[in-house]
């Protein structure tokens, strides 16, 4: 059995109440490879993103390749950040879990499935969640 760490990619969606309508959302996709998060332009296209990161992470964790020690979870939240928030996170092995956090509960909470987090994160921010889930 594998017993190592998991680096997980996630979905962040901010909303900011200081913006335009409709740049009030911004959707960052964690990269566990380079240690940040990454803007993207729409939910699905941080969906995909998100998906793609956790097959290589999979690859990487079937292969037990010795870089995968390098790669880095998403950071705890600051506390002094007012802005809203939530983020799902993918448990990427070769059966996937998701995990959901939000600005005002910090500590992350197991969802059932991809469709579960996607709709409790969207919810939470005031998001439309995408009409098929493109992963």
């Amino acid at each position: 059995m594998i017993r190592k760490q998991l680096h997980r990619p996630s979905l962040k969606i901010t909303r900011r109440a200081d913006q335009r309508p409709a740049h009030r959302l911004t959707f960052e996709v964690w990269n566990p490879f380079t240690g940040n998060y990454q803007v993207e332009d729409s939910i699905e296209a941080a969906m995909l993103r998100v998906n793609h990161l956790a097959g290589l992470i999979c690859q990487m964790w079937l292969q037990r390749h010795p870089k995968q020690d390098a790669l880095m979870d998403a950071p705890d939240p600051e506390v002094a950040d007012t802005a809203e928030w939530a983020e799902f996170r993918i448990n990427a092995t070769t059966y996937r879990s998701y995990d959901t956090r939000r600005h005002d509960k910090l500590g992350w909470t197991r969802a059932i499935s991809l469709l579960q987090a996607v709709e409790t994160t969207c919810a939470r921010i005031g998001c439309t969640p995408p009409h098929s889930t493109p992963l």
